[in-house]
């Protein structure tokens, strides 16, 4: 992390000068480092304040607690305790004070990510390839909320030079408010689907709610939208920033990032070819997943809004790392198993086997899904699980096994569309694992 002076931290939080340099910064006693400084947040199952103890034992160098939850109760748990406890108002909008005052101080480039689907391979492709040419970090897995984006901010380095981060939306002005701690230079909406219409109504209120990033990025910042998404170009046109867009296909003169797939003889390989204003790469990919195309474009076009040379970016394509089991392909003798086992939403699921289908098709074996928990769904959690469990049974999926608490529901579903039926090798065509139980012995079991 960028250190941030005692007189700077305290001009952040809106306190004096606090008595040491902020090092680092920890939300976790498990996880902390000495020297930390230990941020008390509050949640809906845990309280930090019941850890400030826990933190000094680990080597905190101090914390930063709320007046109202900092009874006599929690201060007689460290009475004699020389390091200081700083009172603020609300934990969290501390934690986002000091992340906001580590990137101005930092000087990097933020590139910031958000959309209904593909958010998070958007943000893996878009760091696979700034790294190409930058050094970089990027938000872990989806830390992608109000405490993710914080942190990820607070992982800046002397030596990083762009951060990617992504941003999530539960409701109306959270993109917003995340927004002004990062800051960001360029902020690319993959695009708009009807995902959260629950907290919003309506797609043109997801639109707007999205686009609300475009109307906080810095002075001078680029947006990046796809291309042809109607419900977005009005609250964009009036978002105030320059604005590039992308496209699947070759032939739109709208659009300044555009691209396409083109199948190889071997109809698993393939090549991306991309164009931008100034020149044309292609690339050669293996099997992609669902969105892939849109995605890889939305990353480049955010390459390209941020000034950084695209072709020497796109060779990050082929060395990419997917988050921990996102769309996990594993080709054994008659099978081939995708591990889409971490949370995504159900359009992106349903996709997702839909491809796999296909995959299976081209290569001869059976379709394997390994698919997870989808979370914050609201009340009808269970019928999207459900839903996902029968169009995996529609479209062909041969063997169904769900992940976590939430995944039964996609097996019971998928079971109710396929009653009484087995595989032909004998097997049950669907199973479930606990939320702890190792993956990664399942596919082993599926090995012959």
């Amino acid at each position: 992390m960028i250190v941030l002076t005692g007189e700077e931290a305290g001009m952040a939080l809106g306190l004096p000068s606090l008595a040491t340099p902020v090092m680092g910064v920890s939300i976790d006693s498990r996880t902390l480092r000495p020297g930390d400084l230990f941020v008390a947040l509050r949640g809906a199952r845990f309280d930090g304040h019941d850890f400030v103890q826990a933190a000094f034992a680990a080597g905190a160098a101090g914390a930063i607690v709320e007046k109202k939850a900092w009874t006599e109760t929690r201060q007689a748990q460290i009475r004699g305790e020389k390091r200081p406890v700083y009172l603020v108002d609300d934990t969290l909008s501390a934690l986002s004070a000091l992340a906001r005052a580590v990137r101005r101080k930092s000087g990097v480039t933020v590139l910031a990510v958000t959309g209904s689907v593909g958010k998070t391979s958007t943000k893996d492709l878009l760091f696979a390839l700034v790294s190409q040419v930058r050094r970089a970090i990027a938000t872990r897995e989806n830390e992608n909320n109000e405490v993710g984006v914080p942190l990820t901010l607070l992982s800046i380095g002397p030596d990083t030079e762009v951060a990617v981060v992504e941003m999530a939306m539960r409701g109306r002005g959270q993109i917003a408010a995340l927004a002004r701690i990062a800051e960001p230079e360029v902020g690319i909406i993959t695009n708009v689907h009807p995902v959260h219409l629950e907290l919003l109504g309506s797609l043109e209120a997801i639109a707007q709610a999205k686009v609300e990033l475009l109307q906080n990025l810095r002075p001078d910042g680029v947006g990046v939208v796809p291309w042809g998404c109607k419900i977005i170009e009005e609250p964009v046109g009036s978002a105030g920033c320059r604005v590039i867009r992308f496209v699947e296909g070759l032939n739109c003169a709208g659009a300044e990032i555009r691209g396409v797939l083109r199948p190889r003889g071997d109809g698993l390989n393939q090549d991306l070819i991309v164009q931008w204003p100034e020149g044309e790469a292609v690339v050669e990919v293996g099997p992609t997943p669902p969105g892939f195309l849109e995605n890889v474009l939305a990353a480049a076009a955010g390459c390209y809004a941020a000034g950084l040379p695209v072709a020497a970016c796109l060779g990050g394509v082929t060395g990419r790392r997917a988050s921990s089991r996102r769309w996990r392909v594993l080709e054994l003798p008659g099978l081939v198993v995708i591990d889409d086992s971490y949370n995504a939403n159900p359009v992106a699921v349903q996709a997702a086997l839909e491809e796999l289908v296909r995959l299976a098709g081209r290569k001869g074996g059976r379709a394997v899904a390994v698919l997870g928990d989808m979370l914050e769904l609201g009340r009808e959690e269970a019928r999207y699980h459900w839903e996902v469990g029968q169009h995996a049974a529609e479209v062909g999926v041969r063997l169904l096994w769900g992940v976590g608490r939430l995944a039964r529901w996609m097996v019971e579903g998928y079971l109710a569309k396929q009653r009484g039926d087995q595989d032909s090798s004998g097997e049950a065509p669907a199973g479930h694992l606990g939320p702890d139980e190792e993956i990664s012995l399942l596919i082993e079991s599926l090995r012959p």
